[in-house]
């Protein structure tokens, strides 16, 4: 799984899953485009891939601020002609609870980050994508849109959206030869799981796989360990008296 010459963004690449992906993308071969809020620790994993003999530029960026997507990610095509690869990792899960505890703000500012957030960053790097007539874009869901636990139902909810979201781009686009996919990473351990014994960089060998799939390859589906998962909930619904 090569990379090699591939310009690769991944967002929330300041820690955690982010982290390891995009040290994945650099011992593939890719030069990566780091973007997340702190920039201190954007620094410090450029820092990383430049210790593999890599390379890596720094992007502090908040994937709310659709305005700041667009001009970021129209600033990686002027300094390096193209963008092959989206990694769309950023997310938060900070209202957790019960529906009736969890105000709507609450549950806006998630989707606003994990949602609206990622469609802000495909939005902007889709027109360049197909203008290239390449493209490979890796969601970052999660296990969460299928079990649908009770307390986590704002971040479920957003990873929902990211699956059916991924569907719609895959069919909208592969005419042009990009290729849109979701993966669950698992439950390992990062800041929003710290009770986790499961190493982040569990994620990494399905992220690069991903990044760097053939021309025609799978398009518009969900992956765990490289593995096809089913996109929604299995509910079994009565659709005869509908």
């Amino acid at each position: 799984m090569s990379l090699a010459g591939r310009i690769a963004m991944v967002t929330g690449a300041s820690r955690g899953i982010g982290r390891e992906i995009a040290l994945g993308y650099a011992r593939a071969g890719a030069h990566v485009i780091l973007a997340a809020r702190d920039e201190a620790r954007l620094i410090a994993v450029a820092s990383e891939i430049g210790e593999l003999s890599g390379s890596a530029d720094v992007v502090p960026l908040d994937v709310s601020d659709s305005a700041a997507v667009g001009k970021a990610i129209d600033g990686v095509v002027a300094r390096h002609g193209r963008l092959d690869v989206l990694c769309n990792n950023a997310g938060i899960s900070n209202a957790r609870g019960p529906v009736a505890e969890v105000s709507p703000e609450a549950f806006a500012g998630v989707q606003a980050v994990n949602l609206v957030g990622l469609f802000a960053c495909c939005h902007a790097a889709l027109p360049h994508m197909i203008e290239a007539g390449y493209g490979r874009i890796v969601n970052v869901s999660s296990g969460a849109a299928i079990m649908c636990n009770p307390g986590e139902s704002a971040y479920a909810a957003s990873k929902a959206a990211v699956n059916a979201l991924t569907i719609a781009m895959a069919k909208e686009v592969e005419a042009s030869n990009v290729l849109v996919n979701a993966m669950s990473p698992g439950s390992v351990k990062t800041d929003m799981n710290p009770t986790s014994d499961v190493a982040p960089s569990e994620a990494v060998p399905t992220a690069v796989w991903l990044a760097s799939l053939p021309d025609g390859g799978p398009t518009g589906r969900f992956y765990r360990f490289m593995l096809e998962l089913p996109m929604l909930p299995d509910i079994d619904l009565d659709w005869s008296s509908r």
